[in-house]
């Protein structure tokens, strides 16, 4: 006589993916029973609850159920995940090969689905997989809408860091960034460069005469006059000082002294401005040193002018 078998084994595994797949295994456990010699009538009933089960888990995993028919010594049972549902007892304990046989004979029914069924999985995962998409896409969505706001308020954070808040344009911080970078570009392609500074003449007794609302309305004149002789996006203004002001122009000094005398027109005279071109060799220091010594040059020969590093050009004065 075979010896009994009191491990745990499985009789049938099935996906479990629309509701024709929960008939069909409550079709195949209801055989199996049968077969075995179980009570069908009190097992239909267990059935009955096991579908509404696994109707439950399969909406709560939203994917498809891999489920095991198992037996061990009498006990027929299903599990799925950590999942274990009771079926029923039999009578007696099946022998070996009658697991064999009827394991045989559950994979071989499990793997003969009519067109039917297939028709209606295939719609079904179709169905999931569009739904995933679209899910994905909607996440993917959402994520590229945050990152992009952290992209604005990183770089508005940026801007507000870097900026003069009294005229707007870049502050002394971001003067020292500016031309380093402008003076590696410059060079790297060959591209003329100047740096001019500017010092408002007088400043001081003009705030002492006229009072510091006055004078902030003043400096802000300046900036306006100085945005309105560059290039809007090419040329850099940085006010580097109370009445301190500079630009990194790309351009010739023939084009550097134009934008001067605009600037000087635009403040009635009443600023002194010195021009250094970039050359190979030069450094931020270097380049804005040649910049000061033209600026203290256009200061000695009385102010309200522009002074290039290698010549004295009179500039444009207005009225007072």
């Amino acid at each position: 006589m075979a010896p009994l078998d009191t491990t745990a084994r499985p009789l049938l595994s099935l996906s479990l993916i629309v509701e024709p797949d929960r008939q069909r295994l409550a079709r195949f456990v209801i055989d199996a029973i049968d077969v075995l010699g179980g009570d069908v009538f009190t097992t239909s009933v267990r059935v009955v609850l096991m579908l509404d089960t696994l109707r439950s888990a399969g909406l709560s995993a939203n994917t498809s159920l891999d489920v095991q028919l198992m037996i061990q010594d009498r006990a027929i049972f299903l599990d799925w995940g950590d999942a274990h549902f009771g079926i029923c007892m039999l009578p007696v304990t099946p022998a070996t090969y009658q697991i064999d046989k009827l394991a045989e004979q559950l994979r071989f029914a499990s793997e003969s689905a009519d067109p039917e069924l297939l028709k209606c999985r295939n719609r079904q995962i179709s169905e999931d997989l569009e739904r995933y998409m679209r899910d994905a896409a909607a996440q993917m969505a959402e994520m590229e809408s945050v990152l992009e706001k952290r992209k604005h308020e990183l770089e508005a954070s940026i801007r507000h860091a870097e900026t003069d808040a009294l005229t707007g344009i870049y502050n002394r911080g971001a003067y020292d960034q500016r031309l380093h970078e402008s003076l590696l570009r410059s060079q790297r392609q060959n591209e003329s460069m100047c740096l001019m500074m500017f010092d408002l003449d007088y400043f001081k007794q003009i705030n002492d005469t006229h009072g510091h609302q006055y004078g902030d309305e003043y400096l802000k004149k300046m900036a306006n006059a100085m945005r309105g002789s560059v290039r809007e996006h090419v040329d850099i203004l940085c006010r580097i000082g109370g009445d301190e002001f500079a630009a990194i122009t790309f351009c010739e000094l023939k084009i550097a002294a134009r934008i001067a005398a605009k600037v000087l027109q635009g403040m009635n005279g009443k600023v002194s401005i010195g021009i250094a071109l970039c050359r190979a060799d030069d450094n931020t220091e270097t380049l804005a040193a040649r910049s000061d010594a033209a600026l203290y040059e256009a200061k000695r020969r009385g102010r309200g002018q522009f002074a290039t590093e290698d010549e004295i050009t009179p500039g444009i004065t207005g009225h007072s």
